[in-house]
Formats: C-alpha cells, structure tokens, sequence
C-alpha cells in the first residue's frame, strides 16, 4: 500500500520539516508554564526572518532558554544569540549551538532550515535533525493555516 504524505506549501515562505515544506508548525504547548514548545510560525508577505517562538529545555528538564519572536525572552543558562549569515543560532555558553536558523531567498519566495536536538521536559526528543531538515517526533501541528497571535 502505497502512503502519501500531504503538506501545505506557502508561496512565499516554507520551513523544511519533515523532509516536507510547511508554511508554519508548533510542537508542544505553548500556554505551559514549562512545559516546551517550538513554533515556526507564518511569515507573511513584506516579513523576511523567520518568527521563530520557543521554550528550550535541557535533558532534565530545566529551561535553558525562551524565545519570542526570534529574541530571547528568558536566559537561565546564559545562552548567546549569534547572528550568521542567512539567520542567527542560539549557543550554549560553552558555545555548542542549540539551536540554528536559517533563511534563504530563493526567485520565488524563502526556505527556512532550522538545525536542532531538542527535548521536551521529560527528557524525550521532540526535534531532530534529518538531512537539511528537522524531524518532529509525536504530535505536533504541522501546517499551520494563519499566525498565531503574538500572546506567545
């Protein structure tokens, strides 16, 4: 039996999850109090970087680090933001990268790449790398259809 995977593609700008485009995913909760989550939300027409949202945690579970819309929001483990070519990563302070963005222009619209391991608070992987892509494990929502409201 043959399986077909379906993906709603942006005609501007696309992440790459999943070994798919999407215009947007969210993985986790991200009303927790703690809890983790990643969102790679929308970009509309006009916007160039990526909004990347998240609660980045360590594999026992502690906040490392919480981003809103690309800036960091909450630092407990001291990361550093670097800006790179194309996008920015968000290092550890031993500087092992935790986190990497990033967006190329293309002659009809953008790709963003996130490279990542990341955990969820019980120490299970959410987010791996695949190849120039990342892969999500459990249940995550993969196509978002509009923003999600900026109360993140």
């Amino acid at each position: 039996m043959i399986h077909y995977r379906e993906s709603i593609v942006s005609a501007y700008h696309n992440y790459l999850v999943n070994d798919m485009l999407t215009p947007g995913f969210l993985v986790g909760d991200p009303n927790s109090q703690n809890g983790f989550f990643f969102l790679a939300d929308l970009v509309q027409p006009g916007q160039t970087p990526p909004r990347i949202s998240a609660r980045l945690l360590g594999k026992h579970g502690e906040c490392l680090v919480e981003l809103n819309e690309n800036n960091i929001r909450e630092n407990p483990a001291g990361c550093i933001q670097h800006p790179v070519p194309g996008g920015s990563s968000v290092l550890l302070p031993s500087r092992i990268p935790l986190l990497e963005i990033n967006t190329r222009r293309f002659a009809n619209g953008y790709l963003t790449t996130i490279k990542a391991a990341l955990l969820d608070e019980k120490g299970n992987p959410r987010i791996e790398p695949l190849g120039e892509s990342i892969q999500i494990q459990g249940e995550a929502e993969l196509n978002l259809g509009s923003p999600l409201p900026p109360s993140i």
